[in-house]
């Protein structure tokens, strides 16, 4: 009898201590989920990544902090020096992380027309074949971080044109607005006020394994949008303005000269702290 008393002290206890643990673990915190979503994408290949389903966007919105994966395709030309130039279809994957909104400079309220949001780029993965470099990897340099805003900014005029141009080249009926596919709430026509400005600049780096190069941005490739969802989607035209150089091994080798991203879907989204900053800094 004491026997049995005992072992049910036993276990009682047991459950209480199991208990305890689950009621006081913690949630993971913001940088878990990023890891975590992160190192999905890097497992995962491009077979099952078309196979994903795209997640909706409301338009017009500002959503509440996260981190999202994009599905993408877009064109980059190169230059290498001695070798020569070609422009190179890649595709792949983009993760990006927005904190919470804040009232743009000289505004007061939060709200799609007078908010900024601060991005980065968290993760990515492109792959594209070349006639003249062969096989184009390009994956982000995390050693550098880079802030972007998107909202109520402004932009370089001359990315502004470039933008223009790149959307008139989009299909009929997806200038200026996302892919019908993956949003919600769009309007037929998008007004100069209702689109807004994104900035977002990224170091990455070049693998060209045919002509065994292993290069870097010198500086960060500064990506330019104009935008109705956060983050952008559909035909929605992102566009790089100066030419960045290309290092390796403390060389310059070669040149980023330009790129145009052609299309982007959501195919994950996790959200973050209410709270959650974007900065970077020890």
């Amino acid at each position: 009898m004491k026997n049995k008393s005992f072992l049910l002290i036993l276990a009682c206890s047991v459950m209480a201590v199991a208990v305890g643990m689950t009621v006081s673990a913690a949630p993971p915190d913001d940088s878990v989920r990023i890891a975590s979503l992160v190192n999905e994408m890097n497992r995962m290949d491009f077979t099952k990544l078309e196979t994903l389903k795209p997640v909706q966007v409301k338009s017009y919105s500002l959503p509440g902090p996260s981190v999202d994966v994009m599905r993408v395709r877009l064109s980059e030309t190169y230059t290498i020096d001695g070798i020569g130039e070609d422009t190179v279809e890649l595709t792949g994957w983009i993760a990006v992380r927005h904190g919470a909104s804040r009232p743009a400079p000289g505004e007061k309220n939060v709200s799609w027309e007078t908010a900024v949001t601060d991005t980065e780029f968290v993760g990515l993965e492109l792959r594209g074949q070349s006639d003249v470099f062969g096989p184009v990897r390009v994956t982000l340099d995390e050693s550098r971080p880079a802030i972007g805003q998107v909202g109520k900014i402004s932009v370089p005029e001359r990315a502004s044109q470039i933008l223009l141009a790149a959307n008139d080249t989009a299909p009929k009926g997806a200038t200026g607005t996302p892919d019908a596919a993956t949003t919600e709430g769009t309007d037929a026509t998008v007004s100069g006020e209702a689109v807004k400005d994104c900035r977002a600049p990224v170091n990455v780096k070049v693998s060209m394994s045919q002509l065994g190069l292993e290069m870097k941005t010198k500086t960060p490739a500064v990506w330019y949008s104009r935008v109705t969802t956060i983050p952008p989607v559909g035909h929605v035209a992102s566009v790089t303005v100066d030419p960045v150089a290309l290092v390796s091994a403390d060389r310059e080798v070669g040149k980023l000269v330009s790129g145009t991203v052609k299309f982007r879907e959501v195919v994950r989204a996790v959200p973050l702290s209410k709270d959650h900053e974007v900065a970077v800094g020890p």
